[in-house]
């Protein structure tokens, strides 16, 4: 079954090893996340080389993405099975590192205990537990239990309303920064963005240590919100990361920043991931609950250009079965979203050669019984503008550059194929026909619509929309 919206999953112990990969790619995902909170350099190396080993065999290009840490405040050491914070008790949250216990614990963050200010909220354990700081002492912050619960070591901690001055990009993730420049990821995630600067900070790290890796803003902060248009701008795409903001801000406005953000995305020409928790229970159970299934073709009606999957693949018990119920959601919310397919325009960029014709080919496209469309693109900027007008039909997006290749896995409805660049525009029909017959897009006789440039396979130069049928020479 073949859908347009993108599938993300993250890997972990339940689908480290070629085998395991190749079979949720095979079950519809497209892109592969490596988380850098947890692991080793070396475990990180051997999924890479494993996607890329899945990727060769499958004969399909498969996006990574590399997600760094960011500034996530975690708890420190504590008991093995963890303490049980009492509701009503007092506990302390230590400067200096110390096992924690029912009476106090320690971080990883010192200067927590300078930043945070009498009456503010300390959540732990993803807003499981509740403090409130009460007294502040030079050795440690003195608050009280609002809501107990069983805290263990590494849980994190959220501060909602605390001015951090803490920065986006850690130290770690510097370290990161040296591993991922010195390998082909095709996306690096940043945590915990608060405002552009950082985005653009990014990108000239990677730049600097010779990626070309596009860039990817994690939303999970209120603060960020308040500027996020100008986050949209400078990013390559944006995650709706809902867990962390799930807990920074009151859960009945994170649906309704979820639809802003995929909007803002929409407008700006930049894919949206939609992530956290989205089939959750399927991490124990091989069926989600109702509400997550509405949850996911919500998140497809919204427009998002990829869905995520989180502990579900993992350290899931059935990261195959729910990526396979993913697409099943997906492939159902498309079906009804086709039923009221209109032209979308992706706004601020219409000025533009590219978007132009991506407007055009609506316009074909309505007025003639069309099975496909294919482009030829050199950096999948083309690819990318005519994702985000909505079509309702395969995108075959041809390239010579394998990392566009790659990159346009994420793009919504667009099939990614390497090819090497003709001289022709005859050429390029012909070869587009026969990928598009081969990938079971079309048939001959059908009608295709190519996009293409000239000279071909040249930046820029999309400037050709040809209406082609199928197995015809021209």
């Amino acid at each position: 079954m073949r859908i347009r919206t993108k599938i993300v999953a993250t890997l972990g112990p339940a689908s480290a090893g070629p085998d395991s990969i190749r079979r949720l790619a095979e079950a519809g995902c497209d892109m592969f996340r490596i988380n850098f909170s947890h692991g080793t350099p070396e475990g990180r190396e051997a999924l890479l080389e494993a996607v890329r080993a899945v990727e060769a065999e499958i004969g399909r290009p498969l996006a990574v993405l590399g997600d760094l840490c960011g500034p996530k405040i975690r708890v420190g050491s504590m008991p093995e099975g963890g303490s049980v914070l009492e509701t009503g008790s007092r506990v302390t949250v230590w400067r200096e590192k110390v096992e924690g216990g029912a009476e106090g614990f320690s971080t990883n963050r010192p200067a927590l205990v300078d930043e945070v200010q009498p009456g503010e909220p300390v959540l732990l354990d993803d807003g499981r537990i509740r403090l409130e700081v009460v007294d502040r002492s030079e050795g440690g912050v003195t608050c009280r239990v609002i809501h107990g619960g069983r805290l263990k070591s590494g849980k994190g901690i959220n501060l909602p309303h605390t001015c951090l001055t803490l920065s986006s990009l850690t130290a770690k993730d510097r370290e990161d920064l040296e591993w991922i420049g010195a390998r082909d990821l095709d996306y690096v995630a940043l945590s915990f963005v608060r405002e552009p600067e950082a985005l653009t900070e990014l990108r000239r790290l990677l730049q600097e240590r010779g990626s070309d890796a596009h860039v990817v803003a994690k939303v999970e902060k209120p603060q960020a919100l308040e500027r996020i248009a100008e986050i949209v701008d400078v990013a390559d795409a944006v995650m709706v990361a809902r867990g962390d903001l799930g807990v920074e801000m009151e859960l009945p406005e994170v649906p309704l920043a979820q639809k802003r953000i995929a909007d803002l995305c929409q407008i700006a020409g930049k894919p949206c991931i939609i992530a956290t928790q989205m089939l959750d229970s399927m991490t124990h159970a091989p069926q989600p609950t109702r509400a997550e299934v509405s949850d996911v073709a919500n998140a497809v009606l919204d427009r998002t250009d990829a869905v995520m999957l989180s502990g579900e693949t993992a350290v899931g018990a059935y990261p195959v079965e729910t990526v396979r119920m993913m697409n099943r959601i997906a492939a159902k919310a498309e079906s009804w979203g086709d039923r009221g397919w209109r032209p979308l325009e992706a706004g601020g960029a219409l000025w533009r050669t590219t978007a132009a014709l991506a407007g055009a080919v609506h316009a074909v496209i309505a007025g003639d019984d069309i099975a496909a469309v294919a482009v030829f693109t050199a950096t999948g900027t083309t690819a990318r503008m005519l994702s985000k007008i909505r079509l309702p039909l395969p995108i075959l997006a041809l390239t010579q550059n394998q990392d566009a290749a790659r990159r346009m896995a994420l793009y919504h409805g667009v099939i990614p194929a390497r090819a090497e660049a003709p001289e022709h525009t005859r050429d390029v029909l012909a070869l587009a026909s026969e990928l598009a017959v081969e990938q079971g897009i079309a048939a001959p006789g059908d009608k295709m619509v190519m996009v293409s440039g000239r000279p071909i396979g040249v930046p820029g130069k999309t400037n050709t929309l040809v209406v082609h049928t199928v197995g015809a020479s021209r």
